[in-house]
């Protein structure tokens, strides 16, 4: 009878290699894709505008504000657009503009309203949005976030307040005219950022990448877009709530926006690719991307009698994620330059 004690350690081998490689798979960097055509994204990006402009447009018939998530998204997505020489009905953008410096003037904006209008017109004065910031904030020198933005999302509300403060700030130094007080707005707010706040949605990461960029703290954005970065799904796609398992086009948008200005990085520039191959995937034929609330919302509305809630609810994410999967796909087009050197507007 032949010994079988030698087999062991051949035995002992094999399963440890195999586990070493189950680890290096997990740890392993993605392998390279290759980024979907100029012509294809332009393509993508044309239908999502579509969309947006019906909608929007439909907003506006039925309601009496601008809203975070619609009106300042549909300037800001077409403005882009614009920019990158893609066809943009120069008469209705003239249109909704006007529209929203009216809305804006009848009806007091939110807090993250006001920063995305000024961000969606940066070549606007501005200077009643600024005032209304400034006004808005608190002891503490932040502000409070409204309710898609915290109550109603996941997030929790230390993470939405940090992350609102930052989009906030970022929108005043944007402004015309340039506030006096926004340094001294910056420095207070600071007190409050620099809590250990948990980062618990890919919103909080992509603002925290602009904030640092723009008030000129790359060590803190290069963490963060590293972090974006290391929270890719499989898919290509992220998730608004961090660790959720499933992608979304709000979330897969925003660090597309985050992630395009360090394009030349190799594993940024790949996670790029990945992402906008999943969005060119994912769009549905009218321009929009389907996007489960669910993962993102706190709030049940499985109930019947709770049917019309998640109806307009579905209706406002919709919107929010095309938006956002646009402006982010727009990051990776060119803008165009006039014999100036400015950029077309």
């Amino acid at each position: 009878m032949k010994n079988n004690h030698s087999a062991a350690p051949l035995i002992l081998l094999i399963v440890v290699s195999a586990f070493a490689a189950i680890r290096a798979g997990e740890t392993s960097k993605p392998p390279p894709v290759e980024p979907p055509s100029d012509a294809e994204i332009r393509s993508t990006v044309s239908k999502g505008l579509g969309y947006l402009a019906r909608e929007g447009e439909e907003w506006m018939a039925a309601k009496s504000c601008n809203s975070c998530h619609h009106v300042p998204e549909l300037l800001w997505s077409h403005r882009e657009a614009k920019q990158r020489g893609i066809a943009v009905d120069s008469k209705k953008f003239n249109q909704w503009l006007e529209w929203a410096v009216e809305s804006a003037a009848d009806k007091q904006p939110g807090s993250e309203e006001s920063a995305l209008l000024i961000l969606a017109m940066p070549e606007r004065p501005a200077a009643d949005l600024t005032k209304l910031l400034l006004d808005k904030r608190e002891s503490d020198g932040g502000w409070k976030p409204a309710s898609q933005f915290a109550t109603m999302q996941k997030r929790g509300e230390p993470d939405a307040r940090a992350s609102s403060t930052r989009l906030i700030l970022v929108a005043l130094a944007a402004s015309k005219p340039e506030s006096p007080e926004l340094n001294a707005a910056r420095v207070r707010a600071e007190v409050t950022l620099l809590k250990d706040e948990p980062r618990t949605s890919m919103e909080s990461l992509v603002f925290g990448v602009l904030y640092a960029r723009r008030f000129g703290n790359p060590e803190v954005g290069d963490v963060l877009r590293e972090k974006i970065v290391k929270e890719q799904r499989g898919d290509g796609g992220w998730s608004s709530v961090v660790g959720e398992n499933m992608s979304d086009p709000l979330a897969t948008g925003q660090a597309l926006y985050a992630l395009q200005p360090s394009s030349s990085m190799a594993s940024v520039s790949n996670a790029i690719a990945r992402a906008q191959n999943w969005l060119l995937k994912t769009q549905r034929d009218d321009g929009s991307w389907p996007i489960d609330v669910t993962h993102i919302s706190k709030v049940d509305r499985s109930a019947p009698a709770k049917a019309k809630s998640l109806k307009e609810v579905r209706a406002l994410y919709d919107y929010w994620g095309c938006s956002w999967a646009t402006l982010g796909l727009l990051q990776g087009i060119p803008i165009v330059e006039q014999e100036d050197g400015k950029a077309s507007q």
